[in-house]
C-alpha cells in the first residue's frame, strides 16, 4: 500500500496519507499516491536525480556528473563549472 488509512469515529471520515517516497496528487478527499521522483523530478534541483533513502524511503537528491552541491542534503542546488575551450 501506497497511503496510511486511519478512521476518526467522530467525523465518521477516513484520512489517507500518502506514505515516504510517494506524492498526493488527487486532493484531500480523493488521495492518489504516485511515485515522488515521477511527480517534478521528486522536488530535485533539474542538474539532479531523485533516488529514495534506503531507510527511510525519503526522496533523495543527488547532483549529476559534473555538478556540485552549493544547498544542502535536503535542498540539494546543483551547480556546474562553466568551461571555455
Amino acid at each position: 500500500p501506497k497511503a496510511t488509512c486511519s478512521y476518526d469515529a467522530t467525523t465518521n471520515a477516513v484520512k489517507c496519507t500518502c506514505k515516504a517516497g510517494y506524492s498526493n496528487t488527487g486532493s484531500s478527499v480523493n488521495v492518489v499516491c504516485k511515485d515522488s521522483c515521477t511527480v517534478n523530478n521528486g522536488g530535485c534541483d533539474a542538474n539532479a536525480v531523485c533516488s529514495y533513502d534506503a531507510t527511510t524511503n525519503a526522496v533523495k537528491c543527488t547532483c549529476k556528473a559534473g555538478y556540485s552541491n552549493t544547498g544542502s542534503a535536503v535542498n540539494a542546488v546543483c551547480e556546474g563549472r562553466v568551461s571555455v575551450s
